[in-house]
Order: structure tokens, then C-alpha cells, then sequence
């Protein structure tokens, strides 16, 4: 096959890697990088139900995204302070599974470690300044915290002596940067194992969970419109869902 176009050629390729990715997914686990957003359609992903498929847009975007984190991972490595990245966490009973960026040492070898864990996140420089003018204190969405705190709060069972967790943003086009450093009360991790329960109690009774119904379904959940609806009218079974949109072996 001759393709028309570099363009071409490139966007066949990682559009069946991402195929790939989806059905070689793990579907017997919450992700820690969804914690915080709709319970049916971090419920949905978890039976591997076919959404709407990605933009070619938004796929390129994400290999741009990935490649600056090697970058900045690569960067950190060689000043000597990194001290993990990549590094999955999990936890059995709650059926979560997640990987964070880094665990960074702050000081100097000389003086106690101040290790911090980061999260990166890459975006649009549309995206990046209109959350920079977000009126609220630290600009940073409800669901980023609780992720971020997901992962501190399990990492640091192998790191007991991490100080602080932070996210990292970074703007793709201009390379602006924005930092926030976050110390988590007792509350928040108290949120985020409740949700694991909830979701670990409508998987048992094999319950669809209510959709959250605010700014998330309009503005980020553009994969399981059509799911929901013939969700809300009750018209499927459970098995018939599943039967009929399933996309990957569970």
C-alpha cells in the first residue's frame, strides 16, 4: 500500500497503536488517572465499552505530550535528583492501578532529602492560559487534586518520607510554566478510598452508576453520549450493554 501523504502514513500508525493500547487494557481495575471524574464513565471504561473514537488531533497531541515528559524526565535524571518515574502503584482490594511521572530530591546530598512527587501535564496553549486565568486560588480542577492525591497517597506506602505532591504544567506551544504545590489532609484520601468503594460496590452489584451531570458531560465526556441515553431509558440490560458495545476481553 502506498500512502498518499507523511501525514497519512503517520496518523494510520498511531491510530492502530492506540487500537492496541485499548484492547491490550487491563479491565479488571480503577485507574488512579480517572479518580475524580464520572463514576459511569470511569464504570464504562472498566467493561471496555466501545465511545466515540478520539480526533486525529487529540491523538497527536498526546504523542507531543508524551514526548516532553521523557524530555523533562531525561532532564531530571541528569541533575542527580531523580529518585523514581514511571512507577506504577497498585492496591488489590480496591482494584486500583496507576503510574505517576517522578519522585523528585529537592536538596542537596548534603542535606535531608525533600522528596516530592510530580505530576506533568501538557496542554494546548489555549488550554494552558485560559486555566492560568482561571479566578480560582490555584487554578487546578477538583479531579487533577484528587489524582494527584491518589497517587501520593500510594506511593508514599513505598515512600513514607515524601513531603508534598505537585503539578507541573506546561504549555506545548510557548513553553510557559506553572507550578502548584499541594500537602493533602487526611479528608481528601478519605474521599478518594470512598469512591473506590462506591465504584467496588456498583461493580459487585453490577449497577450502572448515576452520570454526574455537570460542566464534565458537556465539556469532557464526548465518548459515551450515546451510552447514556439508552442508559437513562432503561432500555438494556446490563449483559445486553455490554453485549452490544463492548470493545476489549475483560
Amino acid at each position: 500500500m502506498r500512502y498518499k501523504s507523511l501525514d497519512e502514513l503517520l496518523r494510520t500508525y498511531l491510530l492502530s497503536q492506540e487500537e492496541e493500547g485499548f484492547k491490550k487494557r487491563d479491565n479488571n481495575w480503577w485507574y488512579a488517572s480517572e479518580l475524580g471524574t464520572c463514576l459511569r464513565k470511569q464504570f464504562l471504561r472498566r467493561l471496555g465499552i466501545k465511545g466515540k473514537e478520539k480526533q486525529w488531533r487529540i491523538t497527536f497531541l498526546a504523542e507531543q505530550g508524551k514526548a516532553i515528559h521523557n524530555r523533562i524526565q531525561d532532564a531530571i535524571k541528569n541533575t542527580g535528583r531523580l529518585v523514581a518515574a514511571e512507577e506504577s502503584i497498585e492496591d488489590n482490594d480496591l482494584r486500583l492501578k496507576g503510574r505517576f511521572d517522578l519522585i523528585v530530591n529537592l536538596n542537596d546530598k548534603t542535606e535531608e532529602p525533600y522528596l516530592t512527587l510530580i505530576d506533568i501535564k501538557t496542554q494546548r496553549p489555549e488550554a494552558f492560559f485560559r486555566r492560568a486565568k482561571d479566578p480560582a486560588k490555584d487554578k487546578v480542577k477538583e479531579f487533577q487534586k484528587k489524582q494527584l492525591a491518589s497517587y501520593f497517597f500510594f506511593a508514599r506506602r513505598k515512600y513514607p518520607d515524601l513531603k508534598d505532591a505537585r503539578i507541573y504544567y506546561m504549555d506545548r506551544g510557548g513553553g510557559a510554566r506553572e507550578e502548584f504545590v499541594f500537602k493533602f489532609k487526611p479528608e481528601t484520601f478519605k474521599e478518594i478510598l470512598d469512591e473506590l468503594n462506591l465504584l467496588n460496590t456498583y461493580w459487585k452489584n453490577k449497577e450502572i452508576p448515576p452520570c454526574k451531570k455537570d460542566w464534565e458531560c458537556k465539556d469532557m465526556c464526548d465518548l459515551y453520549k450515546k451510552q447514556c441515553e439508552l442508559v437513562k431509558k432503561g432500555e438494556l440490560t446490563l449483559d445486553e450493554f455490554v453485549s452490544k458495545f463492548k470493545r476489549s476481553p475483560n
